[in-house]
């Protein structure tokens, strides 16, 4: 017989109390059959035998219907709990019961806390983050109101990127094409911007003139050195794939890319405009399609795309329930209809509240003042900076229309309302390398839902006076109700 060792725990007290030991195992008859064995002893005590099948028990049960179904129906195999055993337990000691006596405080305190939340699934760590960052807010002169979008509200407009509808901005005198935004900017357009280095451990949520959270600085997770893996990791991803991308020479000079650093991009994901008869899914070439499958599916991209929304695990579904609570909840609701009414349509992510991805390649990503007036107008679009760069010389964004311009080291996080506020970056420096991820949902996808599923002009054809009068009351106040949206610090 082989004896073992007793094992212990970190505290010094025994595993268990049973000595260990491993002997040559038993072997039964092989004419043993354990259900004949227990077949006679029931018959021995007199109760009825026991049934060879449990499906041959189961129809003999009463059916239950939900009106008369007890409050909590038990499963049939329920029994009850047995009171816990004080075998091998040894008398608890002053310090164990301080212990335990904190523990039961502490499980209290977070019951009630979860009880009073207006988000149960909101942990009390966050809802202190979410206090300390609302200390710390920015707070710039401008009402999100005024902020250009397009007459029914679903989008932002195209025809502001020039600047000319921007709440207290400069006007450009020079005439432009509709949606080219200039590359240069005045010495007056400099002077009025604002520097913002926030710290990385710490949101710095950006409120405006009427206290709306309109935008925040979400920084870094609290591990900041497994976040680094994370980050640099993905920046690795994203510089190795491009050579296996294939891409044409238009691809990386687009509308949003900046003329010193070209770069190009690949989107994925479930999109509505432009065109579309119907929302689907983003297209690309087979070989982009294969890379861009494997960035999808990595680890690393998909945690950087649980800090945006808000899987506890991550980070960003973090940020976006915290500090959006309510715009949120709009995303998840309508987001979800969409997914019930064609099952087939792919996120890029799983459990994201974001329909799209597009990842930007390097080598030096970055974009001029633009708009993406394609996403919701009042909605949030998520952006993770990758790379290896000096963050004090390059890579800051810049919101034109807030009149800041925000250091933005790789591995940050910043959920900006795209498609109202004109934004661009500061290029890094020529022997460094920048990527980001950026995360968002088309406009068009929410209108599609609200059209019951189908084109404005669908709707119009086969609705009913009532249907249209409603429908036309709904669009003069949602601009208003979604930047209502916007959670309030009081």
């Amino acid at each position: 017989m082989l004896g073992l060792a007793r094992r212990t725990l970190r505290s010094g007290k025994e595993f268990s109390f049973y000595d260990l030991a491993l002997g040559n195992p038993i072997q039964p008859p092989e004419y043993f059959d354990l259900a004949h064995c227990l077949k006679d002893r029931l018959e021995e005590l007199d109760l009825h035998p026991v049934q060879d099948e449990l499906d041959d028990i189961i129809p003999s049960l009463p059916p239950l219907s939900s009106a008369n179904a007890p409050p909590n129906p038990r499963p049939f195999f329920w029994c009850a709990p047995r009171p816990p055993s004080k075998l091998g337990k040894e008398p608890l000691t002053s310090m164990d019961r301080k212990k335990l006596g904190s523990k039961q405080r502490r499980r209290k305190s977070r019951a009630a806390a979860s009880i009073a939340s207006d988000d149960p699934a909101v942990k009390g760590i966050h809802r202190r983050r979410e206090a300390e960052a609302e200390e710390n807010a920015l707070l710039v002169d401008v009402d999100a109101e005024v902020l250009p979008h397009s007459l029914p509200g679903w989008i932002g407009k195209l025809q502001a990127e020039d600047g000319s509808e921007s709440p207290h901005v400069y006007r450009p005198d020079v005439s432009l094409p509709a949606g080219i935004a200039p590359t240069f900017y005045t010495q007056e357009e400099i002077d009025a911007l604002t520097a913002c280095s926030p710290t990385s451990r710490l949101s710095i949520p950006i409120i405006d003139s009427r206290r709306r959270i309109i935008a925040l600085l979400g920084g870094k997770p609290k591990d900041l050195e497994g976040w680094q893996r994370v980050t640099d990791g993905a920046a690795k991803l994203l510089d190795d794939a491009l050579p296996a991308a294939t891409f044409p020479a238009d691809r990386f000079t687009h509308r949003r890319a900046h003329p010193n650093t070209p770069y190009p991009t690949i989107s994925r994901g479930v999109s509505y405009g432009g065109g579309q008869v119907a929302p689907g899914e983003l297209c690309n070439n087979k070989t982009n399609t294969e890379v861009s499958d494997e960035l999808l599916q990595h680890e690393f991209f998909q945690r950087i795309s649980g800090f945006s929304n808000c899987e506890f695990s991550h980070l960003i579904p973090r940020l976006f329930r915290v500090f959006a609570p309510a715009l949120y909840s709009f995303y998840m609701v309508q987001l979800g209809l969409l997914a019930a009414w064609n099952s087939a349509l792919q996120w890029p992510f799983p459990r994201s509240i974001f329909a799209a991805v597009t990842f930007n390649f390097g080598p030096r990503a970055s974009t001029k003042r633009h708009l993406d007036f394609g996403n919701l107008a009042w909605g949030w679009c998520s952006i993770t900076s990758l790379g290896w760069f000096n963050p004090d010389k390059g890579g800051h964004l810049v919101l034109w229309d807030l009149k800041l311009v925000i250091r933005f080291p790789p591995g940050s996080t910043i959920l900006i309302p795209s498609a109202i506020i004109r934004h661009s970056n500061v290029p890094v420096q020529r022997d460094e390398k920048r990527f980001s991820v950026t995360m968002y949902t088309a406009g068009g996808l929410f209108r599609w839902v609200a059209n019951g599923f189908q084109t404005d002009a669908s709707f119009e054809s086969s609705a009913t006076k009532d249907q249209k009068a409603a429908k036309s009351a709904e669009a003069k106040t949602r601009w208003q109700r979604g930047v209502d949206m916007f959670r309030m610090i009081v």
